[in-house]
């Protein structure tokens, strides 16, 4: 017999996996799926039963099922580096810098290959990461880039 969450556990879930949050699948129960472990995507909402309603990186829209599946809001620095890294490709030519978020423009070019993810962005910001794997500058984490605050938060 499926057994539905409380209005307090679908709150929660709602709190803890808002609409447009990313997540990584740890499992799923449907030996049907094309879905891998570790795959990402872009939480929709939850509904009213509990589930996750993922728009997957792959394509697929399959949701995580209460109870049944598993999944978590990315977290790690590799995690982090593989959805900056699909932003970018999603994003295509962007008009701002996806590390310090500053726009695009003749005194602000970007043409520098991040050495945190396989990402274009700003000559600044490139000689700021030269600097900072020297270990002249503190190293500015994944998380902290602009384009990546705006889906973490």
């Amino acid at each position: 017999m499926l057994k539905y969450p409380s209005k307090e556990i679908v709150e929660r879930l709602r709190r803890d996996y808002p609409a447009g949050c990313r997540v990584v699948l740890d499992s799923m129960d449907d030996p049907y799926t094309k879905l891998p472990i570790g795959g990402q995507g872009v939480c929709r909402g939850v509904d009213d039963a509990g589930n996750i309603l993922v728009s997957w990186d792959c394509g697929s829209s399959l949701s995580v099922a209460y109870g049944v599946d598993r999944c978590h809001r990315i977290e790690s620095e590799s995690e982090m580096r593989t959805t900056a890294e699909w932003l970018a490709k999603k994003n295509g030519n962007p008009s701002r810098c996806p590390r310090c978020g500053r726009p695009a423009v003749e005194t602000n070019r970007l043409l520098a290959l991040s050495r945190r993810a396989d990402v274009t962005i700003c000559e600044n910001c490139g000689s700021w990461e030269a600097l900072e794997d020297a270990g002249l500058a503190e190293r500015k984490p994944l998380k902290a880039w602009a384009f990546l605050r705006e889906v973490l938060e």
